[in-house]
């Protein structure tokens, strides 16, 4: 993503930290919505997680 110059660097759309980075400037937010806008839907190719928990202390190994 980021082998053109003028592109945002990938570490400034990690989606944990890039509202901090449209704060300070650094992505915007036009370039966020564009490059979101072209992210292939890969919700069909997900799978199915089930965590059990003992005692609401964490997961069953």
């Amino acid at each position: 993503m980021a082998e053109k110059q003028n592109e945002t660097p990938v570490k400034y759309l990690d989606q944990r930290t890039v509202e901090r980075y449209v704060k300070k400037g650094l992505v915007d937010e036009k370039e966020l919505a564009r490059i979101h806008k072209a992210l292939p839907d890969l919700a069909e190719q997900a799978d199915k997680v089930e965590t059990e928990y003992d005692d609401g202390l964490g997961p069953i190994n």
